[in-house]
């Protein structure tokens, strides 16, 4: 092909045999035909006009966003004007066998947001291209994307670039699915001893505060009629502390302690669960790879995925657990 090896100058991914390209009548400049629907217009159409006519070399000392138009220089990751990932970095060299034939980042150009506790599927080529992944690319010694996203499997289009992320400028991203489910969530992704030690501190904190919460209710009814049904909550809090025997104070205070600990517990998974993630993944896959198995992918898929009926087992357990609460 005419074109082969050449980059698209919208998404910087090299075309190959089995791309359909648009050449434009009046320039000559090739583009794969779904970057050029996106940006309604050739990429070089503002030079139309002036006897311009593309070329190889002028052409690559530029990447032409995909979500606005904008101009950026050829190794820009990310463009100047919207932000928007230009997956054209010199790693592309090694995946244009993935990006090439799905070029349409994912949701239009927007950032891929996932759903990280794994459920959904598409083709997550054109997240990873967008984002400028090879899947030959080192995320650690002698672990790969293509590693990873034989492990992961589930929703791998939101971790590979998040994994990406912890590697080349050690940022993460806060897991939504990880804070909310916490425990379920650690179990769900095989990572047991970080969500045996989340669930024994959430199931401590729900403990806690079943068995204090009528202690609670009637201290703080107490203490308001005494100090009046005008009296705030810090005014309540304030008198406890002054007035009430040790006991009646650790019961009063231990439910708002049991959720102030359950709450920093959640928020902290949250915030150290796509890290925590990547690091076990990384070690499983070494470990995996020291075994010298003879279908590398499918003893990497083995050993990864999710487990779906530990995580779903917590749930009914949590839901079981709040309702004899409610009962009692």
């Amino acid at each position: 092909m005419e074109y082969k090896d050449k980059r698209c100058p919208v998404c910087g991914v090299p075309f190959d045999d089995n791309d359909d390209i648009v050449v434009c009548p009046e320039c000559g400049t090739p583009q794969h035909r779904v970057c050029y629907e996106r940006l309604g217009k050739c990429a070089n159409a503002e030079k139309h006009g002036a006897d311009f006519a593309w070329n190889k070399a002028e052409d690559e000392e530029q990447s032409i966003c995909p979500s606005c138009g904008a101009k950026n220089p050829k190794d820009a990751m990310f463009c100047s004007e919207c932000s928007h990932p230009l997956g054209n970095d010199a790693s592309n060299d090694a995946s244009k066998g993935q990006g090439a034939r799905s070029n349409q980042p994912f949701g239009n150009g927007a950032n891929p947001q996932g759903v990280p506790f794994g459920f959904g599927g598409f083709d997550p080529s054109a997240v990873y291209s967008s984002y400028g992944i090879s899947m030959d690319e080192e995320f650690a010694p002698d672990v790969t994307a293509s590693d990873c996203e034989s492990y992961v499997k589930n929703n791998a289009f939101y971790y590979i670039p998040v994994f990406k992320n912890i590697k080349r400028f050690g940022r993460s991203r806060f897991n939504l699915s990880s804070a909310l489910f916490s425990g379920a969530w650690f179990l769900y992704r095989k990572l047991y001893l970080a969500g045996s030690i989340v669930l024994l501190i959430i199931a401590g904190c729900f403990v806690t505060e079943a068995f204090f919460i009528n202690d609670f209710i009637r201290t703080f009814s107490e203490i308001q009629q005494t100090l009046g049904a005008a009296a705030g909550s810090v005014q309540i809090v304030n008198y406890a502390l002054n007035n009430l025997e040790t006991t009646e104070l650790i019961k009063f205070l231990l439910p708002c302690i049991a959720n102030i600990v359950m709450f920093v517990t959640m928020f902290i998974c949250g915030l150290t669960g796509n890290r925590i993630y990547f690091n076990h993944t990384v070690k499983k896959i070494k470990k995996t790879k020291d075994s010298k198995p003879s279908n590398l992918k499918d003893a990497l898929g083995s050993a990864g995925g999710v487990n779906t009926v530990a995580a779903v087992a917590v749930m009914v357990c949590y839901m079981a657990f709040n309702f004899i609460v409610r009962i009692m």
